[in-house]
């Protein structure tokens, strides 16, 4: 069973940036942002079982951390070929960048050990591939920009470019690398 550990934010930004999915996903979006799909950055997602999380999950329940502080640069839309883990019909994803800061790189690290010391196996782009993003959603198609024959093109000055504050949450992985069981503001 696949499970992860994220950074969720407030309950005003997470709004905020369903919005922008909303707006960013075009007519006929294969997914986006929404209450079954929290707005969150991902720490690290894992296959593993019942005792696996709940080691993961207890280690992270007793970490100092309460909070942490990123930063949003930009939008960015990439082609997802058919066959991802995250999107098998493939499509185009549209999230927001984050910087790969020291205090969230060591977090990711310190996480991925966990997961490595309950022998659970480590999903997606981690170690020196981590590339932290808030997922806004995916479209149909193979272009960027391009949904159902029309540019879509979104409202870049609602681009919550600059700082938000995250808290740590642990959770169940569901479709499209969404988190259904978390709340923004529960962690």
């Amino acid at each position: 069973m696949p499970y992860g550990v994220v950074l969720l934010p407030d309950r005003e930004t997470h709004d905020r940036l369903v919005a922008l999915a909303a707006a960013t996903g075009g007519p006929d979006p294969v997914h986006v942002l929404g209450e079954r799909a929290p707005a969150h950055v991902s720490v690290v997602h894992f296959d593993g079982d019942a005792t696996q999380a709940t080691q993961v999950a207890s280690r992270l329940s007793g970490h100092p951390m309460r909070a942490l502080s990123a930063k949003i640069i930009g939008l960015l839309f990439a082609v997802v070929p058919h066959g991802d883990y995250y999107v098998p019909q493939g499509g185009v994803y549209f999230g927001l960048e984050v910087v790969r800061r020291p205090d969230l790189d060591t977090l990711h690290r310190e996480v991925l050990g966990w997961v490595r010391d309950a022998g659970a196996t480590p999903l997606g782009a981690v170690g020196d591939d981590f590339r932290p993003h808030v997922t806004l959603g995916v479209r149909r198609g193979g272009t960027p920009g391009v949904a159902a024959d029309r540019p879509v093109v979104p409202d870049l000055s609602a681009v919550p470019v600059g700082e938000i504050r995250l808290t740590p949450a642990f959770g169940e992985l569901g479709p499209y690398g969404t988190f259904p069981g978390l709340r923004p503001g529960n962690a």
